[in-house]
């Protein structure tokens, strides 16, 4: 087995909640940048905004899907929106 490891940059992993509400504020920072309001965001998504809102409260564990319709209301892609510090 072979384990590939950045030299000073082992950090122990993030707790499902610490991702959450890590995610959660990375998606309202992004969507604020480009969007006016919550509900012009949501609908960019093309998800409810009470979805929106919790998961930017880290209340709700968004699936795959609704991430990548996020990451594509923010321009970007599923791989550099879940990409955290941690």
């Amino acid at each position: 087995m072979v384990f590939f490891v950045r030299i000073g940059l082992l950090r122990p992993m993030l707790t499902d909640d610490e991702f959450l509400f890590q995610l959660g504020a990375k998606i309202e920072e992004l969507g604020s940048n480009m969007y006016k309001t919550q509900t012009e965001f949501s609908e960019a998504c093309e998800i409810d905004t009470r979805t929106l809102r919790r998961i930017i409260k880290a209340e709700q564990n968004p699936t795959i899907l609704v991430l990548r319709k996020i990451a594509k209301a923010l321009d970007s892609n599923l791989d550099e929106l879940v990409k955290l510090d941690s």
